[in-house]
């Protein structure tokens, strides 16, 4: 007893002086040590509440703002070295919950045409994962080497509070149905996931959510057409499709690695993205 009761007040002391760190950088970190810890913390933080759009995706979605930058209703669910199917593999298990609304990150689903399980998608159905969700002190988000690693994060790609809203890539198509049919056979690989995602986003829909498949910045660097079976993925399951990264103006597109956009850019694509969602 005579230790119990000093660890037991110097740990809650710990929680609530993390517990204020979480609500001064709007209730979760943007970056942890690794990926890994950096994209479960992301998916955790946007699972909590009841947002009305998730963006799903890799670490090019992990760069958008959401909800705690000043972005209300909206939850990202970026999953860095990962892609959308991860998230969606989640929502189907009922390991996460959804949303009314679902943006997909077409430019990396290729990734998940390997079948393989990846760490994160397995993590997500682990016990310790579904304690984070609802406890913020325990989440993978919380961890204090995230409050470091934020901080040179945005120090790289800038701060998103320092630039002003409304502001989009001025882009004037809007997503559509796709209707017409492939003109050539898939992979087996390709098929596979094209019936996999398929599924799952119909018994989504049969809940109530409606998705929306979007190819963001950066452009393809061909200026080559979107994958064909990206496209039959949108025919069949019904969702729209939207090329927002291609028809985006290139000049309203800055980079830090050549493939993740700087906060002004991703603020610009937030901002198109709500004006056609919202």
């Amino acid at each position: 007893m005579r230790y119990i009761v000093p660890f037991a007040l110097t740990l809650a002391a710990l929680f609530s002086l993390q517990s204020f760190a979480l609500r001064a950088v709007g209730g979760r970190t943007a970056k942890s040590e690794s990926n890994f810890f950096s994209s479960l913390g992301r998916i955790q933080a946007g699972a909590r509440g009841t947002p009305q759009v998730m963006v799903l995706g890799s670490s090019i979605t992990g760069r958008l703002p959401d909800r705690s930058r000043g972005y209300a209703g909206w939850a990202n669910m970026g999953c860095d070295g990962g892609s959308a199917v991860d998230v969606l593999r989640a929502m189907d298990e009922g390991s996460l919950p959804t949303a009314p609304q679902l943006v997909i990150e077409a430019n990396t689903l290729h990734m998940a045409l390997n079948a393989k399980t990846t760490e994160i998608g397995a993590s997500m159905g682990q016990p310790w994962f579904r304690v984070g969700l609802h406890v913020p002190c325990l989440a993978a988000y919380a961890r204090p080497a995230a409050f470091f690693y934020s901080k040179l994060l945005t120090k790289r790609i800038g701060d998103f509070d320092s630039h002003g809203l409304h502001e989009d890539l001025k882009v004037s198509s809007k997503p559509e149905l796709v209707t017409k049919p492939p003109s050539y056979q898939f992979t087996s690989a390709q098929e596979s996931l094209i019936n996999e995602i398929t599924a799952i986003l119909q018994r989504l829909q049969r809940k109530g959510t409606v998705a929306t498949i979007v190819w963001l910045p950066p452009a393809r660097r061909d200026g080559s057409e979107p994958p064909d079976w990206i496209l039959e993925l949108a025919r069949r399951s019904g969702a729209r499709y939207w090329d927002l990264g291609q028809q985006a103006n290139p000049d309203d597109i800055i980079l830090t690695d050549g493939v993740h956009m700087a906060a002004p850019s991703a603020v610009k694509t937030m901002e198109s993205l709500r004006h056609i969602l919202e």
